[in-house]
């Protein structure tokens, strides 16, 4: 059984071993008070649920989600280069350049980059487990937490 996630949520779905993509998670964490964004590992039932759903695979963990508004009329999922762009510019007015940024070159930097992520910062033998503050952030905490 997966866990319902809050109407009108944003979720971000990341690598739960990748080192660089839960450091990302932190700084979303610390640049986020109103707690705009939860999140979930792509490794996951509720990722595997969510991207099937939209005829992705969760085995893609190359890739970043952020399902916007769920359970709304507006419910969308985005990825990579769109999933920037829903997350930063929330957070850093700066970010906002994103936009003008060609969305085909967004994406193509961050499957560069997501290719040799392992190999530029490592990767955990397990899922990051959230400290207790964290915790109502995360929408489950899989076997692996």
């Amino acid at each position: 059984m997966t866990v319902a996630i809050p109407a009108g949520s944003n979720v971000v779905f990341v690598d739960g071993v990748c080192v660089f993509c839960s450091r990302v998670v932190s700084l979303i964490l610390a640049h986020d008070p109103r707690g705009l964004f939860l999140f979930a590992h792509l490794q996951g039932p509720l990722a595997a649920e969510v991207l099937a759903r939209y005829g992705r695979r969760s085995g893609d963990l190359d890739s970043v989600y952020v399902l916007e508004g769920a359970g709304t009329p507006g419910e969308r999922l985005v990825r990579d280069g769109q999933a920037a762009r829903a997350i930063w510019p929330r957070l850093f007015r700066v970010a906002a350049v994103l936009r003008w940024i060609p969305l085909p070159l967004l994406d193509l930097a961050y499957r560069a980059f997501a290719r040799r992520r392992y190999r530029l910062f490592g990767k955990y033998d397990a899922c990051r487990v959230p400290t207790e503050g964290e915790r109502t952030r995360f929408l489950e905490l899989g076997r692996d937490a």
